[in-house]
């Protein structure tokens, strides 16, 4: 009867137990000076060697001629408990073995001394699954277990136990396993197997095996199970069913460059060929995750094991890591919601038209860097100018009364946007003595205001110019001057309002007119007018609607 790898190459002793050098180590240490403990918690993912070393751990502590802590695997006890032929060494499934009176049961065995080894060996897989009243009756034996009673308990989910069974056991955590240890082990097998297959197989058997040993042994029996001949890095993806790195890359592409046709041609490219759509979302998930890696980490060789790490670099040239994690989520959400989908195919494709529809966000960085331009330069006026998200903005004439973000309405709504209502002639700085006639207008501030601006800036506040720059003068009524924010404006808001800064607005422009002026700044919030505007550029089209 045919074999599975995993079981076929299970490791035998500890040091075959590949990438979980911490534990067994200790464990090594422990049998050979004679240290061993009563219970011991084994946790980890799957697929990481948890119940291989329990199995390890059973032989070692039985063995006639242990080898510094290793089973000789050739003595009497070692060959029966290998074989099965002992009643010592008990293996039992949590999972389908979870009530109280199965640990009851269990109590009343485990006071019987071991009938031909000298420790008996319970091993309790997926012990998280016992009921609460098992686990009582598991706490009473842990309590005052006989001297010749070992029970390893072993785990994924040790969350789940409670901690008067937690504190009374050794608990060893199994890691994630290497790529590159699972990638030399892969390679070993299969020359032990006769076979070969491409490079480029192995890594992506590593990739999609999450760490586990026991899932990259499973992908690579399935494939060497496949033919006799060469296994090639296309016959894998079709054996597998994993989606190809250049496919990836190709839809990864589309999305970047916003190419919409492409994109969706691509999904239609793999799902003709009867790929799993939720396996593909998992993957472009994979991928974009490995963009974010390159994009923001110096090293990756920790965090990212791919032969095509150039292509990975070009691709997150092009990406800002704002973009990157809007894309991330987007997957995410879509992963979740096609597990509820009649027709995965759908959602997917409403998932491409809104990334393909996404747009670029300001990072902080940029964000400050170009305030940090703006003070520079002394040019306040026509922020928008010199804003990182410029070719975001719709211009706007400066002839032309606007109270809107922009003079054609968009179909973007960008949260930077900047309204700048100021004339574009230029205009000499004007000195602060200037006296008032008594026809001081909304539209005399207005121009004067980059003047006003800079002379605020040459008094070392340069932080109330900056945020003033990012507000729009709307009225001037009683020698009350009303500044108004936009919502997407709100933290300048925040921080122009305190009343320190009011008073220093209030004084200068006092003094700078020679009249006494009042300041009002006030937080807009233009929701129903954007949808007031979004219904009627869906009634009418964008390019028929003009703000007046």
């Amino acid at each position: 009867m045919y074999q599975a790898l995993y079981r076929k190459y299970r490791s035998k002793t500890f040091d075959e137990l590949v990438g979980q050098n911490h534990i067994t180590t200790a464990l090594k240490n422990q049998i050979a000076n004679n240290e061993i403990s009563h219970a011991y918690l084994f946790s980890g993912t799957r697929g990481t060697g948890k119940t291989s070393a329990a199995k390890i751990f059973a032989r070692a502590v039985n063995c006639l001629c242990s080898e510094n802590g290793n089973p000789c695997n050739h003595c009497e006890n070692c060959l029966s408990i290998l074989d099965d032929r002992v009643m010592d060494v008990i293996e039992m499934d949590a999972a389908s073995n979870n009530s109280v009176d199965d640990i009851r049961e269990l109590k009343e065995k485990v006071v019987y001394p071991p009938q031909n080894l000298k420790y008996k060996v319970y091993i309790i897989d997926e012990v998280h699954m016992l009921s609460k009243s098992a686990f009582n009756a598991l706490l009473k034996v842990l309590e005052e277990p006989p001297k010749h009673l070992i029970f390893i308990l072993a785990t994924t989910e040790p969350e789940k136990i409670p901690q008067t069974i937690l504190s009374r056991t050794q608990r060893f955590n199994f890691k994630r396993i290497n790529p590159e240890i699972i990638i030399e082990n892969l390679k070993n097998i299969t020359a032990l197997e006769n076979k070969s297959c491409d490079e480029d197989v192995f890594s992506l058997i590593s990739n999609n095996s999450d760490g586990a040993m026991r899932d990259a042994l499973s992908l690579l029996d399935q494939c060497l199970s496949f033919t006799d001949k060469h296994i090639s890095y296309n016959l894998a993806t079709e054996i597998l069913g994993i989606t190809s790195d250049d496919i990836l890359f190709k839809i990864s592409r589309a999305l970047i460059d916003r190419n919409l046709e492409n994109a969706i041609s691509s999904l239609q490219e793999i799902y003709s060929k009867g790929k799993d759509i939720s396996i593909l979302i998992s993957d472009l998930i994979s991928h974009f995750r490995n963009l974010m890696i390159v994009k923001t980490i110096k090293n990756t060789s920790e965090l990212l094991y791919t032969t095509r790490l150039d292509d990975y670099i070009k691709e997150a040239c092009m990406l800002s890591v704002d973009r990157i994690i809007d894309i991330l989520k987007i997957l995410n959400e879509t992963l979740l919601n096609v597990k509820y989908a009649n027709d995965k195919r759908i959602i997917f494709e409403m998932s491409i038209i809104k990334i393909t529809m996404l747009k670029d966000t300001v990072s902080l960085e940029e964000r400050i860097k170009a305030l940090e331009d703006i003070i520079n330069s002394g040019n306040f006026k026509n922020v928008s100018e010199t804003s990182p998200v410029k070719n975001n903005l719709k211009s706007i004439d400066n002839d032309t009364k606007i109270e809107a973000p922009s003079k054609k309405l968009s179909q973007e709504v960008f949260p930077t946007t900047v309204v700048d209502e100021l004339k574009d002639d230029e205009k000499k700085e004007e000195k602060s003595d200037i006296i008032n006639d008594g026809n001081l207008t909304l539209e005399k501030i207005k121009s004067d205001w980059n003047n006003i601006l800079i002379e605020i800036k040459n008094r070392k506040r340069l932080n109330i110019p900056i945020q003033l720059s990012f507000a729009k003068l709307v009225n001037f009524n009683q020698n009350t001057l009303l500044i108004e924010f936009d919502e997407s404006n709100k933290f300048n808001y925040e921080s122009l309002s305190n009343k320190d800064n009011i008073n220093f607005i209030e004084d200068f422009l006092s003094k700078y007119y020679n009249d006494k002026i009042s300041v009002k700044i006030v937080l807009t919030d233009n929701k129903e007018i954007k949808l007031a505007v979004k219904s009627a550029e869906d009634l009418f089209g964008s390019k028929n609607i003009e703000i007046i």
